[in-house]
């Protein structure tokens, strides 16, 4: 490769990277999300990664080491992440306090302890809350904003008009316990430096 196409190669990254600069925390201005200090719109160019299923453990993790994950989200060009929970992880402590070791044990997902024993050894015996914010902090560390979806209550694949996670006063869906759910994540990750954390806590929504 010559110097001057590595020169073009860098310029692009430049120019990529310098639009995904934002003055964060970011604002509001009616239905807009606004740039803090100039007050002109930022656009988020979001991508999910589902960690709302039954381990609550973020998809792929057994696959890559997180760092690698994060590192191909910003190369592909999104400048922010869409991360899914499930309430109960935050309200329940037989849920939120298992190790990711156990989650995957108690379903027998043996392939998938072993790679991320593999690719993500640190990950293994932390808790699902623990775990959930390491991945919060890969993201931020890489200079991507964050969506904190709560997906569902009960962790499970979603979303169908009966799954009881659907609107308040479902099975799974008790809206004291959705704002309990939504305070302690708020609380837990108000403050993260590295990135602008948004906590939505709509319920599920039916998938298109």
């Amino acid at each position: 490769m010559g110097m001057k196409t590595l020169h073009v190669i860098l310029l692009i990254f430049l120019s990529l990277f310098g639009a995904f600069c934002y003055s964060l925390p970011l604002s509001t201005r009616g239905r807009w999300i606004v740039d803090s200090e100039t007050g002109s719109r930022v656009k988020l160019t979001c991508l999910n990664w589902a960690a709302h299923i039954d381990t609550m453990v973020a998809e792929g993790l057994h696959t890559q080491p997180i760092k690698d994950i994060v590192a191909k989200v910003t190369l592909m060009g999104f400048n922010c992440i869409r991360l899914t929970y499930a309430t109960f992880m935050w309200t329940r402590p037989d849920y939120g306090n298992k190790t990711v070791a156990q989650s995957l044990d108690s379903m027998n997902l043996t392939q998938a302890r072993e790679g991320i024993a593999r690719n993500n050894p640190q990950l293994l015996n932390l808790s699902l809350q623990d775990a959930y914010e390491a991945v919060v902090d890969a993201i931020g560390a890489n200079g991507l904003m964050l969506v904190l979806d709560n997906h569902v209550s009960k962790p499970m694949w979603c979303c169908a008009s009966e799954d009881g996670n659907g609107f308040f006063g479902d099975m799974f869906f008790d809206p004291k316990e959705w704002v309990q759910g939504l305070t302690q994540v708020a609380s837990r990750f108000k403050g993260k430096p590295q990135s602008d954390e948004f906590i939505t806590g709509g319920g599920n929504e039916l998938e298109e």
